[in-house]
């Protein structure tokens, strides 16, 4: 029996305009009605989930930053595996030389070593990724009013960043060469007590090899008493992939990654059809 089901938030619970279902929301009210705990697992930072949680009345904990930083119903934060210094300024010193801008997560905010423009031209550019329809004008000026973009903190002194106290738990890069993110992400995957995934086929996510979503969410069930099979996870890309490794019920996405689908025990619908609220409805109905 599902007691717990960890959701991966974007491409899995948020649909294409980066917001939940009205029916998704009411699929997680039943569940938790029936006892079930629900829980998000994504590599956003707190500052981004929130708003989402806020706007839809859902309180839940919370594995942030692919698993960086873990925090209680009420965004009390319980543990957090940061990025040693020196590690840290090898990751950055790679991607520099290959001219990859990187946003820095830490306990005070993301940073970026970008000027304002570069930070905007990168936002431009994921904005369109995501909607293709859109025209360049168009992209700009919703890329300005995203949180990322608007919340982004600039370093102008990379040496004083680096010696202060400030705690680093995760780097994420976007490129339209994805040779490139794909060269960036085999070496920077040599450097040892590293985990290196992505969302997306243009990006590298960079953590702590031990900050994982799969490995701190099979800590947290344990606490809780929890057996592995009484925990369901929902996701469908690659950061999503140690979930899958730790917990036999397994839910890939209509539009999951091959990888994903092929390890998954479930497959459910896409993230633009409701495919959350059916996995969860099937755990409600005893075919899951």
């Amino acid at each position: 029996m599902i007691k717990l089901i960890a959701s991966d938030m974007d491409g899995t619970l948020l649909n294409s305009n980066h917001e939940i279902d009205k029916e998704t929301v009411m699929a997680i009210n039943k569940a938790e009605e029936a006892g079930i705990i629900f829980a998000i697992s994504t590599g956003r930072e707190y500052d981004n989930v929130e708003p989402l949680l806020k706007v839809n009345d859902i309180r839940c904990q919370c594995v942030l930053m692919n698993g960086a930083e873990y925090r209680d119903e009420d965004g009390n934060i319980l543990e957090v595996i940061n990025i040693e210094q020196s590690v840290a300024t090898k990751i950055i010193n790679i991607l520099q030389d290959a001219k990859v801008s990187a946003r820095i997560f830490t306990n005070r905010g993301i940073y970026t070593t970008d000027t304002k423009e570069e930070a905007l031209k990168e936002m431009t550019y994921r904005t369109k990724s995501f909607n293709p329809s859109l025209t360049l004008e168009e992209a700009i000026e919703i890329a300005k009013e995203q949180p990322y973009f608007v919340q982004l903190k600039y370093i102008s002194d990379l040496n004083e960043f680096m010696n202060s106290d400030i705690e680093i738990r995760k780097f994420v890069a976007f490129h339209n060469d994805i040779e490139l993110i794909n060269k960036m992400k085999r070496v920077i995957g040599e450097i040892e007590g590293l985990a290196v995934s992505s969302s997306f086929e243009d990006n590298i996510e960079i953590t702590h090899i031990t900050a994982q979503k799969g490995i701190i969410l099979a800590k947290v069930a344990k606490e809780m008493g929890l057996k592995r099979e009484e925990v369901m996870v929902i996701g469908d890309s690659f950061n999503d992939y140690s979930m899958f490794e730790e917990f036999t019920e397994s839910v890939a996405m209509g539009n999951a990654i091959p990888e994903i689908k092929e390890v998954a025990k479930y497959i459910t619908d896409t993230n633009t059809n409701l495919g959350v609220a059916k996995a969860i409805y099937n755990v409600l109905e005893g075919k899951y």
